[in-house]
């Protein structure tokens, strides 16, 4: 067999199959870098109860961003009027968001309950309800401080 032929069809064949699998490669790579390099939010007892500071009038135009463990990139959240909530992936992964769930933002809904900030959204026919305390002008979910954006 003439080498030349094997030499191109090795090459074909490595970009056929290789190129993809090292994209692939270097996106799990991005994506445990983000999530190494990412400061989680210590676990930690909440402060004292204070009088919420933070209300539906005061929230509106507000973003958070969020760490979940199950996620390796942080989501901002903004609270728009109208009770609307959007959840978007930062823009360098909203092309790997959309190939993994098929979106890069959700659209949700968030209101005030004295204390609580509960904010909702369905997904793949789920509806997921979280609850989260407002303490001061601060919020926590899980013991955890929800760090704002703006």
């Amino acid at each position: 067999m003439n080498k030349k032929i094997l030499g191109i069809f090795f090459l074909i064949l490595f970009l056929v199959i290789g190129v993809p699998f090292l994209a692939v490669i270097k996106n799990i790579i991005v994506l445990q870098m983000a999530a190494s390099s990412q400061e989680d939010t210590p676990a930690g007892p909440k402060p004292p109860p204070a009088p919420p500071l933070l209300n539906e009038s005061n929230l509106v135009g507000t973003a958070w961003v969020v760490k979940h463990p199950q996620i390796p990139v942080a989501v901002t959240i903004t609270l728009n009027a109208g009770g609307q909530a959007v959840a978007t992936v930062p823009p360098q992964f909203s092309a790997l968001a959309i190939q993994m769930i098929g979106t890069d933002k959700l659209v949700g809904t968030w209101r005030v309950d004295g204390a609580k900030l509960i904010a909702s959204v369905d997904f793949q026919g789920k509806t997921q309800t979280v609850e989260c305390d407002i303490i001061g002008d601060r919020i926590f979910f899980q013991d955890r401080e929800i760090q704002r954006a703006n």
